[in-house]
């Protein structure tokens, strides 16, 4: 067995207490606070853990260490568990050096494929400079686009934080090293099978809704296969209201053969998976995993592993950190932490990022380490399965009684040409009618227009075109008389033509298209039909106080889009200022986006 896990002891000198803060929507943000608070429990900090929300914003001016990280959402807001910590830390009658004695660190974590890169960790950071707070380390931002993700920054950040840290604190304790293992996070308490379990009650939401249709709205010769998902929500309409440009945020569930391979590269039989336990967590920062996914009575080892270990997630240096100092095989126990030194990041890259290798498919590579594993260390080890969010195609006043996404299955091939498969539309796509999903709502980021008479410029290709769908069913619906103007783009008009029948049914919408590959001597885009259509973007937007909306991939088009918006600004209304002419109409609300990478 692994060496006996270590705190601190009796004869430690006392250290400060550490304050570590996360807003994470998706739990990303909630995973580097994680490892952070381990790593100042390991240096016998009196580490506490919370989201920004949870935390007691008003003790705030009388902490000593406080670390921050927070994730961006949409169009650069911030998290929902971050959001009343946000609106606290705004208030006028703050006095600017309220913060003067605290000491603060903050990390991001953005995309910088989107409009407002780490936005939300870029303001916190400067409003919390702005009350006083001194930085003992500067900002840290990770990029979902570097290669090795999040870790590309998040590792010197870290190590930049704790070398600063020690400096300030130098309690002359011993650090206790990654070799040594601290406590695991929750204790197992393993339950008769014969044991009466309770009936679980728990809030809704998430509510547990099953598949109305399933249907492939791609053509079988199209290369890519997409899915218009249809859910009952009849049962759950109080819980799962929403309207136009909401979020439905789907809980995946693991795959099979993620399950299985995982499985048998931990030596668990049938009767193992079967058997039943209880946690405990073993710190009071610690929460315990929702009730929904595994039951407070007693879960199945079987169910963690299909409905709340990431399987199918590139596993991150910490993940390796902690399987190094877990494994009790000499060969594969150095192997192991050669790929956590710095100066083998190369290594670390080639072995995990580039082939995207999967958490599964690392136990099984160390199959000796994965086997001498205690249950309980699992929880340490693995990520949790994250939700994913899918903007909504549905229209509450259309479709009654159902929600609808547009899901774009991930199938691709790595540099290595191993083949690899998106874990949650992968999941969604196998389906069938009747079988349930743990769903919710949240809150979109597109603000539309109050005034239904309103003329407003739509711009979705691909599946970016999903909101879109929801609102133009509203406004038909609602006899708005604005008039709505939708440029849609895709491949080939008989191939991916999203909702094609549907638009000509909705006659307060003008349609433009743009099919990228039928012509292959031109390849004509969304942003060459706006150009095409400027002089009638320039007066919905200049004459007739109009909104544009833009939705789809966060690669290059909506760059695109903005020049174009700039390019009509110059052409027909002889903006001068193109710059300072669209970030008027963002901040207006006027021009918004909603992308993904």
């Amino acid at each position: 067995m692994p060496e006996s896990a270590k705190e601190s002891t009796s004869n430690d000198l006392p250290q400060p207490s550490l304050v570590i803060l996360f807003g994470s929507e998706t739990g990303n943000a909630q995973d580097v606070a994680e490892c952070l608070w381990r790593d100042g429990r390991r240096r016998h900090f009196a580490c506490r853990l919370l989201s920004m929300d949870d935390y007691n914003v008003a003790d705030l001016p009388n902490e000593q260490l406080i670390v921050l990280v927070a994730s961006t959402t949409g169009q650069g807001e911030e998290p929902s568990n971050m959001r009343s910590f946000w609106r606290f830390l705004l208030r006028r009658s703050l006095p600017l050096g309220s913060l003067a004695r605290v000491k603060m660190a903050v990390f991001g974590l953005g995309d910088s494929s989107y409009q407002k890169y780490n936005f939300a960790a870029k303001k916190l950071f400067r409003r919390l400079a702005q009350l006083g707070a001194s930085a003992v380390v500067p900002l840290g931002l990770a990029d979902d686009q570097h290669d090795l993700g999040v870790d590309g920054a998040f590792q010197p950040w870290r190590e930049q934080l704790w070398s600063a840290v020690d400096a300030l604190y130098p309690a002359g304790n011993t650090i206790i090293s990654d070799d040594e293992l601290l406590p695991p996070k929750f204790k197992v308490e393993w339950i008769d099978a014969l044991a009466t379990l309770k009936a679980v009650q728990h809030s809704l939401p998430p509510c547990f809704v099953p598949v109305l249709e399933n249907v492939r709205v791609t053509s079988t010769d199209h290369f890519q296969d997409t899915r218009l998902i249809k859910f009952d929500i009849s049962d759950f309409e109080e819980a799962m209201q929403y309207h136009p440009g909401d979020v439905l945020m789907v809980q995946p569930r693991n795959l099979m053969e993620s399950v299985s391979l995982a499985t048998e590269a931990l030596g668990y039989d049938d009767s193992f998976l079967e058997r039943r336990f209880t946690l405990t967590p073993t710190d009071p920062n610690i929460l315990l995993p929702p009730k929904w996914l595994l039951s407070r009575s007693g879960a199945t080892v079987r169910q963690c592993f299909e409905n709340y270990f990431d399987l199918q997630c590139v596993p991150r240096r910490s993940f390796f950190v902690l399987l190094a100092a877990l494994s009790t095989d000499e060969l594969e126990k150095e192997k192991l932490q050669e790929l956590c030194m710095a100066e083998n990041q190369q290594d670390m890259y080639d072995y995990c990022n580039r082939p995207r290798r999967t958490v599964a498919e690392t136990l099984r590579d160390f199959e000796v380490t994965a086997r001498s594993i205690p249950f309980e260390y699992l929880f340490d080890l693995l990520s949790p399965i994250r939700p994913r969010a899918f903007s909504l195609a549905s229209c509450p006043q259309t479709h009654q009684g159902e929600v609808h996404i547009l899901v774009a299955i991930v199938e691709y091939k790595t540099r290595l040409s191993i083949k690899r498969q998106g874990l949650c539309s992968t999941f969604l796509s196998r389906l069938n009618q009747g079988e349930k999903v743990w769903t919710w709502m949240r809150k979109g980021t597109f603000r539309w227009p109050e005034d239904p008479s309103s003329h407003v410029v739509l711009v979705g290709p691909g599946t970016g075109v999903a909101p879109f769908r929801s609102f133009a069913h509203f406004r038909h619906s609602s006899q708005a008389s604005g008039q709505v103007f939708l440029f849609f783009g895709c491949r080939y008009e008989e191939k991916d033509f999203y909702f094609k029948t549907e638009w000509m049914e909705l006659p307060k919408l003008t349609l433009v298209t743009a099919f990228s590959r039928e012509d292959p001597a031109e390849k004509v885009y969304v942003q060459h039909r706006i150009e095409n259509q400027g002089e009638t973007i320039w007066r919905l937007i200049s004459e007739e106080n109009g909104h544009l909306f833009v939705a789809g991939n966060a690669d290059q088009m909506p760059k695109d889009v903005i020049q174009c918006l700039k390019n009509i600004a110059a052409k027909y209304g002889g903006v001068t200022d193109v710059d300072a002419f669209v970030e008027k109409l963002e901040k207006s609300g006027r021009l918004q986006f909603e992308t993904w990478s």
